[in-house]
């Protein structure tokens, strides 16, 4: 990294000092700001999630190296009697003892929006800019998120760019109805000099009919798909296309604490290319969810079709994932403000690439993830968690994708913080996978329910 780079760390660090200063007179007039820091150290056995197997592939021997990541920000946070806004930027500076040319920056801007357009509507809406340097040994989600993923061998300069919007609609106690649209984009440029781009912009409508136990819902959506590789003395390759998928869920509650789903449904990729083929797959998935009064654990089966904007190929993917954030007895009297908890993922994924020229599957990648976490909270806003994370990634030696086969593991202790404490606005969580919905956050008539209590319920974090 270049001495510009840590002079900007340096600089926004400052900044952040000011934010903070400012930050003391938040009040409950609707507005707030405040800083946000995280800082990590952490060792890790192959620092370029380097093969083992090197032949013919320019590539960096297999080596460790203990590294830091600083995550200074700032975020702005307001509420209106009908409305809720959170802004917020994060930089993101990995630093490396040995391998000072590993250096690198992330940057971080996003925006999240919830509005009452009526006793009936709720809107929702999102927006996020990232670029930098994606490497694998980014950590910023936590060990909970369930999230398995294959990554690049190396280095690669990525700019993203993210814009969703949703809209809920109770037609009746029984009936709900939603809508959604999202625009997103991902360019690349990868340790092997290759450029891709992948660009999706789609709809989706839905319908959920529940009764006392169980829900039955409909969602269907659509997206044009653009696909794009350009690698050196190779001619570029583009796919246009339409995605459109139909599913159908049946969900059922089995007490306070556990839920299920199962869905089925089809997926179609109609291609705009002269010559390309029709290609349609079915989609499968279950899902069973734990949510005590503080936390959450979960076991997820599914089998999805969709296009990988950072691959910019179509894939089939198949995987299994066990996550929960749950809390530990110690260190606190009140279950629902633990200061101790556990969080992992468990889960393995297997992708194969579509060929929309001819229809046909080929061969693509495996992943297998374990990440687990011991968090201590002594304030609301601030933790400190020890990690370790492993990462198995298993490419074929036919896939047509530069994703190659390396093992990882890494260990972590992070510290996270927000100031002030206290949030003017804060996001509602409304998506649930329960039917009673008691997972999510009360907003307007339901804050209070019919006999005088606090409405809504179930476990957050």
């Amino acid at each position: 990294m270049l001495r510009s780079d840590v002079r900007a760390v340096a600089a926004l660090c400052a900044a952040a000092g000011t934010v903070v200063a400012g930050g003391r007179a938040a009040r409950a007039d609707g507005y707030s700001l405040h800083v946000l820091g995280a800082a990590q150290v952490a060792w890790t056995d192959n620092l370029f999630s380097v093969p083992e197997d090197q032949a013919g592939v320019d590539l960096p021997p297999r080596e460790g190296d203990v590294y830091y990541q600083l995550r200074p920000g700032a975020m702005a946070t307001y509420e209106t009697p009908r409305s809720m806004h959170v802004a917020s930027y994060e930089l993101e500076a990995n630093l490396y003892t040995i391998h000072d040319e590993a250096w690198s920056l992330q940057h971080r801007l996003g925006w999240q929006g919830f509005f009452l357009v009526s006793p009936r509507a709720e809107l929702g809406g999102s927006l996020q800019l990232s670029s930098g340097q994606l490497t694998t040994l980014s950590t910023q989600g936590t060990a909970a998120d369930g999230s398995v993923i294959g990554l690049p061998s190396g280095e690669s300069r990525f700019l993203s760019l993210d814009a969703g919007q949703n809209l809920a609609f109770t037609a009746s106690r029984e009936l709900r109805l939603t809508q959604g649209a999202r625009a997103r984009s991902f360019s690349t440029t990868d340790a092997f000099a290759a450029e891709s781009l992948g660009v999706e912009v789609g709809v989706s409508g839905g319908a959920d009919r529940s009764w006392r136990h169980s829900a039955v819902g409909l969602q269907v959506a659509g997206a044009f798909v653009t696909l794009e590789r350009r690698r050196e003395m190779v001619a570029p390759e583009t796919t246009d296309q339409v995605n459109a998928s139909a599913i159908l869920s049946w969900r059922r509650d089995f007490g306070p604490r556990w839920t299920s789903m199962i869905d089925g449904g089809m997926t179609a990729i109609v291609p705009l290319d002269e010559g390309d083929q029709l290609v349609l797959h079915p989609t499968v998935g279950g899902q069973v969810g734990y949510f005590p009064e503080w936390g959450n654990g979960g076991l997820a089966v599914r089998r999805a079709v969709a296009p990988n904007l950072y691959l910019a190929r179509n894939t089939i993917t198949d995987s299994v994932v066990v996550n929960a954030w749950l809390p530990l007895p110690w260190l606190t009297d009140d279950p629902l403000l633990p200061r101790l908890s556990v969080q992992g993922t468990v889960g393995a994924q297997r992708t194969r690439l579509i060929d929309t020229s001819t229809g046909e599957t080929e061969s693509g990648f495996d992943v297998l993830t374990g990440d687990v976490a011991i968090m201590y909270a002594p304030r609301h806003a601030l933790s400190l968690a020890v990690r370790y994370q492993h990462l198995r990634q298993l490419s074929a030696e036919d896939a047509a994708v530069d994703v190659l086969s390396y093992v990882r593991n890494t260990v972590m202790i992070t510290a996270t913080g927000r100031f002030p404490e206290r949030m003017a606005a804060q996001i509602p969580l409304r998506a649930s996978l329960r039917v009673d919905r008691g997972d999510t956050t009360p907003v307007g008539e339901e804050v209070v329910a019919p006999d005088g209590g606090a409405g809504g319920g179930g476990g957050g974090r």
